[in-house]
């Protein structure tokens, strides 16, 4: 069984969303009294919970990584923004005066002298 998931996509962040707004779904069809209307809002849930699956268990990375960088995107979480949080606690970002990129420096080095590597403009901060 354990070699079952070897290669297989698991679980992202559009997978994760995917569950949550089924189990929301599912929850607002258990309130409802009409039983037309809570067909209605039950099959969206289990097509949402089924996609969720698919996506888990393909082995088709490439694609599923691309759907998940789009709803990243969408949402307002670029894969640059995740990189940045990933070593915030060694790392500051400084946003060049030139060009407006992003520059990469170490934390805690003092007052230093940064050199955009994409325009070559050097500016001063505090790290």
């Amino acid at each position: 069984m354990a070699g079952f998931y070897n290669g297989r996509n698991g679980s992202d962040q559009l997978s994760v969303f995917l569950i949550a707004a089924a189990v929301i779904l599912v929850v607002a069809a258990s309130v409802i009294e009409t039983e037309l209307i809570r067909m209605a809002v039950a099959v969206p849930a289990l097509a949402l919970a089924a996609w969720a699956v698919f996506r888990m268990m393909s082995k088709n990375i490439g694609r599923r990584r691309n759907e998940n960088d789009t709803f990243l995107s969408l949402i307002g979480q670029s894969p640059e923004k995740r990189a940045r949080r990933a070593d915030r606690k060694t790392h500051r970002y400084f946003r060049c005066p030139k060009c407006k990129e992003y520059c990469r420096v170490p934390r805690n080095k003092g007052k230093i002298r940064i050199t955009c590597p994409h325009c070559g403009e050097q500016f001063i901060k505090r790290t």
